[in-house]
Parts: C-alpha cells; structure tokens; sequence
C-alpha cells in the first residue's frame, strides 16, 4: 500500500514506559479474571451436577425395576441439565451495527490510515470497518463459544457526526484510543465477560419452552402439580444464584474497565500528543446536541416536503447558531490556552464540567481522563486539516448517510432545501437573538413562579426605563445561565448514581474530587441544590425585571400623545405572559402525570408479574391521572386565543382542536387498555399545549422588541384592543413540587430482583440453600 499523504505526524521523544500496563492495571486484570473463573466454574459445575444425576438416575433404573420416584428425579434432573446447557449456544453475533459496511477497494486512503496507525501502535489491523452516522468511534466484535480460546477479529465503528467536528489530529487521536483497545491484552477479559453476560442474560431473562412446560406442570391434578411447583421453584434459585454471582464479576470488570480506558488514552498520547484527545473529547457535547437538532430539523424538513441532503453541515450550523445565541466563540471549539499559564499545565476540563458525553458515557470522568492524559505532558503538534480527507468521496459519503433517515411514502416527492438554511431558519426567532445570551434557550423560566402576580410582583425595574431595558441582560447574565446549567448536570448526574440508574467508573464515585461513598450522595446532592437555588433565586428575579420593565414602558403610553385611553400594550404583555404561563404549567402537569404512570407501571411489572395489590395500585393511579388530567382540559378549553395567536399557531378554534382526552372512567376490567390510550392522548395533549407554549414565548419576546423599538425612537405604537384571555384558575406545577417517583422497590421484589445489599445477601443464601438441598437430594436420592 503507497505511503498515507494525510496521516498525521506522530510526536518524538517519548518516555518507553508510557503506555506500559500499571501495577492497578494488571492488579484489576487478575480481580476480573479470577472472579470470571469462578463463575463459569460454578455455571459449568451445576450442569455437570445435574448431568451426572440424571445419568446415575437412568442407570439404576435400567438395571433395576421401575421406580416412579427416580424415574421423576431423572426427568426433573434432565430438565435443569437442559436449562443449564442451552444457554450455552445461545451467544448472538454482533451483526451489522447500522450504517454501511466499508472495504479497501470502497476507501482506500481510509485504510491505508487505519492501517498504518494500528502498525504505529502495535494493535491489529481492524476485520471489518463500518460507517455510520452517529457521533462516535468503537470497536465491536462477533463472538461464539469459540472465542472463549481463541481470540476475536476486531471490528471497527466510525461515526460521520464525530468526523465532522474534529480535524485530522484529533481524529487520529480518537481512533488511536480505539486501537489501544486493539492492543491491550486485557480485551480477551472483556470479551470472556461479554459472552459469561450473553450467557446469563439468556438464563436470567428468556421465559421459552421449558418454563412454558414447567408452567403447564404447574396447573395440571394436585398430584402432579407439586412437581411443577419445584421445578419453578429450582429454576428461580438457579436463575438468582448465577445471576448474583455474576453481578459481582461486572462490578470487577468495571473497574478493570477504566484501567483500560485511561491506557487507551495513554496510547494515544503516544501517537497524537497530550492535548488532541482531549481537545477532541471537549468538542463532543457540543457535537452530541447538534447531531439531535440536526435530526430535530430533518424531521420537521419532511413533514413539510422537503430534504436535506447534508446532516453534517446542519449539524456544523447548529453549533455555530448555538455558540451565537450563548457569546460563546469558544463554543464547540476547542478553547485556547490562557496568556500566563503553561500549556502543559492548562487543563479544559473543570470538576463541574467533567461528565462524559454520549459517546463516552460509561467511561472515566473527563476531569480525570485529562489528568491521566496530561501527567506525563507530550508536547505535539495537532493537524489542522478537516478530518473528511481521510475518505475518497466525502460529499458522495455525507449525502448517501444523510438520506438513509428519510422515511416517508416511496410516492412522495421531497424537495432539496439548504441543509444550513433549514438550522438557521429553525434558529430565526427573537428568543434566540444573542443579546439575551441564551436567557431562553431551552430553558423554562416560567415555571418558577406560581402565577402572574408573582412575576409582576418579583420584578424589580428602576424609575429610568430607558436605562433599565439598556441594561438587561448584561454579561453576568451568560455566566449564571452556564453556571445553573452545570450545576443541573451536576444534580442529575448525582441523582442517578443515587437511584443506580448511573454506573460509577470503576465502582468508585468521584465529585469535585473526593471520592464518595454512596451514603454521602443525598449530602453532595444537597450542597449542589443550594447552590442551584441561590443563582436560580438571581436568574428569577431577572427573568421578572425584564417582563415588568416592558410592561412599565406601555404602561406609560396610556393616556399619552393621542391616546386619550388604555393604549392596551401594558396588556397585551401581561396577557402573552401570562398564556406562557398558562401553558407552560399545564404542559408541565401533563408530562408530571405521564412520568406518575410509566414509574408505576415500572414498578408493578419490575418482577415479570402483576399480583392482586399491584393491579389494584395501579388502578388507583390511573383513576387519579384521569382526574387530573380531566380538570386540565377543562381549564385549557376555557382559553380564549388572540387573532395573533391563532394565526401563528395555525389554529382556527382552540376549544374545538385542543386535545380532550375522552376516554372512558377507569375500572378494574379496562385499566390496562387504558393505560395504553392514556399516553396517546396525554401526549397529544402535551404536543399542543408545547406549540401554544413556544408559540407565546415567541409572541412575548417578539413584542418586548416592538416596545423597545419604540422607546428609543421615541414613538407610540397602534393601540392593540384585544388579548388573549386566561382562565381564573389553571393546575401549576413548580419545579420540585412533582410526583415522587418510585426509585426503590418493595422488599419482596428487591429480594426477587437483588437490588440492595440486604436483599442481594438474603436471595444469594436462600437460592443457594434451594440449588445446593436439591443436588444433595438429587445423589442421595440415587
């Protein structure tokens, strides 16, 4: 193959030992090896068990007379031989994994890159390469029984909306971490554990043939049933003794695993410098957010008949829009280095900022990975070029992967539209101007106050308006929005490691820098919610000054030059505030609502089984959202839409085509239909009253512009003589105040399903006791 002409230069000088595995490295290696030994010892040892009973069992009974007792301790041994076993060859090959498979011959200058950076850090060459678009870069591979000795080809996944925001550095970079994977030897620890997970999941949740004929068993003569009844109950030990002990080899492995991610780091370091990686990792939120309203965009394209045939350049747009809707130059880009500061000391990654994006969310906080990264600094040099070069025909390449999301009728006919245009279109609106420095970006302001009257009441505008609208939204403005925007992610990410729906990296949880124990979550989670609530107490009082000091300026147009009356702006504001509001709680209510039922749901079902208590729980909580729900619509109904209004939504009668979720009451007979029409018509309801929403903030922004207009040129606008009209009360719902969502189960099903460490002791004890009784029983039986 002739040499690459884009591949980028590697640095020199660097430390041998750099990349060689650390003593926690290989330490975690072994911890996960011994404990991966162990289980399949076990799994092997219960099926040779039950093998070996049932063989004995047949035996005697050839050579004896027959005896009913053993001829149903064989058929009961065989059953559990057989339900060990076939989970065994029951492993699933990865398959294609979206996007297109590429070859040589398809992108040479693609592979001959690949090629020569697996050379350059010593790791196989990749077997199969796909192209897809996401933002991402991974290695997959096809696993058998097989690979359990022999080792696997490596495949490759390169995501095209990574692609499109790094440059060639970085690129290198990121797939020079992928072929650190390649490299490390420890990978044979993962893949083992991946095929003991595909092994155990099979077990664990696949309900085929043989529990349907160990139900069947069940429901037949009394005489017979209690057979059943123990094989159900031999089933289920089996199921949580393997499940339990296999929980511990995951918790092993993941700590292995973030040994492996800050050596695959460290590989690339070697190749790229210390800062392209880490560069790149910055610009991968950005990326994740953009790729989605590229989509979002794309999707609303369609609807209207039309196409765009270049994801990645909206993707491009949609940082740039963004980055001007926040002041952020550095938006999306990599920021520079400070005057007066080192660049080998400078880091990007601040411990509040340091969650990993979508990409790379089960790996080591940033924070650390840029520690990791830059403890042994290599200074390098980073190739500016835009990584597409690396592919033979990119514009071919980005419009075949972008027109893979169009679905639609084969007869439709779509329209080409400008892929940036469509994002800068989506982004033409006033909320989105930059002078508000992303006061209104995805952001619901309003529905920190309990009405009207409080944010009339909560602003704060000076006697000089015209001073007081000059100085809105000064800078200070953009740097709270971003500080209550981290401490938000900050809460999350807190909160999900509290109800387990967030893994730690490597078992261990790391904020600002300490090491937590899980009992000391509720405490940091604490100390970022009175953080959040002395910037948000700052960000509520603005957001109140900026609608009274508008309204206190049409206020002043009342009675005044040739008005002899109410110039009707003051209300016109008043009235556009206040539908915001209107809508913005009720919409909030309904997705309250939404959350309340999918949580109970979740819950009732966590054990694969709806008992008497259970459906009886969730009937209640559907009468109760009914009602709700209910005395919503008839609040909603009773709003009356300015001409304004109606025309920008596209609505012709709000009371006729607002959503009116007419669905029967709730009993006990039709619960379950109900549930599944509920969603349809809450969502429906929530898709109007979120168009009504961003329709009224729009209005109101929009308006607020006209009376500054107006105010500096000195000048009074037409008077306005009708308003949108509210209704006297409405459902609110303040953040903080909704449903308390079920994250822990009762006792019985965290006993069934091991959630806690109480409840994971007590079934390991009580299923092993059942697993180990019945072998006994099984040879002494014999």
């Amino acid at each position: 193959m002739p040499e690459s002409v884009i591949y980028p230069s590697s640095p020199d000088g660097i430390p041998p030992d750099l990349t060689k595995a650390k003593s926690s490295y290989r330490r975690q290696a072994l911890i996960a090896m011994l404990g991966l030994t162990c289980f399949m010892a076990v799994y092997i040892g219960l099926a040779i068990c039950f093998g070996l009973i049932t063989f004995n069992t047949v035996t005697e009974i050839m050579g004896h007379k027959l005896d009913l007792f053993k001829v149903l301790i064989a058929a009961s041994s065989a059953l559990l031989t057989v339900f060990m076993a076939k989970s065994l060859f029951t492993i699933q090959r990865s398959g294609n994994p979206g996007g297109i498979e590429v070859s040589e011959s398809d992108e040479p200058e693609l592979f001959n890159f690949l090629y020569k950076l697996s050379d350059e850090v010593g790791a196989p060459r990749p077997h199969r390469v796909f192209i897809t678009p996401d933002v991402n870069a991974a290695v997959f591979y096809d696993l058998s029984l097989l690979n359990l000795i022999f080792p696997t080809k490596k495949n490759l996944i390169i995501g095209l909306g990574l692609v499109n925001v790094l440059n060639m550095g970085e690129l290198k970079a990121v797939l020079a971490h992928e072929f650190g994977h390649f490299a490390q030897g420890s990978m044979m620890v993962g893949r083992w554990v991946y095929i003991a997970q595909q092994i155990i999941g099979h077990m664990v949740a696949t309900r085929d043939w043989l529990d349907k004929v160990v139900q069947f068993i069940s429901k037949v003569d009394l005489r017979v049933a209690w057979i059943g009844w123990i094989l159900g109950l031999v089933i289920w030990s089996i199921r949580s003794l393997m499940d339990t002990l296999f929980s511990l080899v995951v918790i092993a492995e993941r700590a292995l695993s973030r040994e492996m991610e800050f050596n695959a780091d460290l590989v690339s370091v070697s190749v790229t410098g210390s800062d392209a990686l880490i560069n790149a990792l910055y610009k991968l939120q950005a990326a994740d957010d953009a790729w989605q309203t590229a989509l979002n965009v794309a999707t609303s394209q369609v609807k209207a008949g039309n196409v765009l045939k270049d994801l990645f350049a909206a993707q491009k747009t949609a940082i740039n829009e963004v980055g001007r809707i926040l002041g952020d130059d550095d938006y999306g880009r990599t920021p520079s280095c400070p005057e007066g500061i080192k660049v080998s000391e400078h880091r990007i990654f601040t411990e509040q900022m340091a969650r990993p994006p979508q990409m790379w969310s089960t790996h080591p906080h940033n924070r650390d990975r840029e520690i990791n990264a830059k403890n042994t600094y290599i200074a390098a040099k980073i190739d500016d070029r835009e990584a597409w070069l690396i592919f033979s025909d990119a514009p071919s390449l980005r419009e075949k992967i972008s027109l893979s999301f169009v679905q639609t009728d084969p007869d439709t006919e779509l329209q080409e539209t400008s892929s940036s245009e469509a994002v800068i279109n989506n982004f033409d609106h006033e909320i989105y101007n930059s002078k508000y420095k992303g006061a209104y970006l995805n952001r619901n302001w309003v529905r920190n106050f309990e009405s009207i009257d409080e944010i009339l009441a909560t602003g704060k505008a000076g006697t000089d308006l015209k001073e007081a609208v000059a100085n809105l939204y000064p800078q200070a403005i953009s740097t709270q929005l971003e500080v209550a925007r981290n401490l938000d992610m900050e809460r999350h990410s807190l909160e999900a490691l509290a109800s387990g729906d967030l893994k730690p990296s490597g078992g261990v949880i790391r904020h600002r820098g300490n090491e937590l124990k899980k009992a000391d979550i509720p405490s940091a989670i604490e100390e970022v919610a009175q953080e959040r609530k002395a910037i948000g107490q700052q960000l509520k009082e603005h957001d109140a000054s900026c609608r009274t000091a508008y309204i206190n300026i049409a206020k002043t147009w009342n009675n005044s030059g040739n008005n002899s009356g109410n110039n009707g702006w003051d209300n016109h504001l008043t009235s556009l505030t206040h539908l915001l509001h209107c809508a913005s709680h009720l919409r909030a209510v309904v997705e309250n609502e939404m959350a309340f039922l999918s949580n109970t749901w979740q819950v009732i079902t966590a054990d694969g089984q709806i008992g008497y208590f259970e459906k009886r729980r969730m009937v209640n909580v559907c009468q109760s959202v009914h009602q709700k729900i209910k005395t919503l619509v008839e609040a909603a109904q009773e709003l009356v839409l300015s001409e304004g209004i109606l025309e920008k939504t596209g609505i012709e009668n709000w009371a006729n085509q607002c959503p009116n979720f007419a669905l029967p009451e709730v009993t006990k007979s039709n619960w379950n239909d109900w549930c599944n029409a509920s969603f349809d018509e809450m969502g429906s309801l929530s898709y109007a009253l979120g168009i009504l929403q961003n329709t009224a903030l729009n209005e109101l922004i929009q308006s607020e512009k006209l009376v500054e207009e107006n105010m500096i040129a000195d000048t009074i606008p037409d008077a306005i003589t009708s308003w949108t009209q509210l209704p006297a009360s409405y459902p609110v719902l303040i953040p903080g105040t909704e449903h308390v969502l079920q994250r822990k189960l009762d006792l019985w099903n965290r006993f069934q399903l091991a959630h806690g460490f109480g409840p994971t002791v007590m079934r390991l004890l009580v299923a092993s006791g059942i697993v180990g009784g019945t072998i006994a029983a099984g040879f002494v039986g014999v």
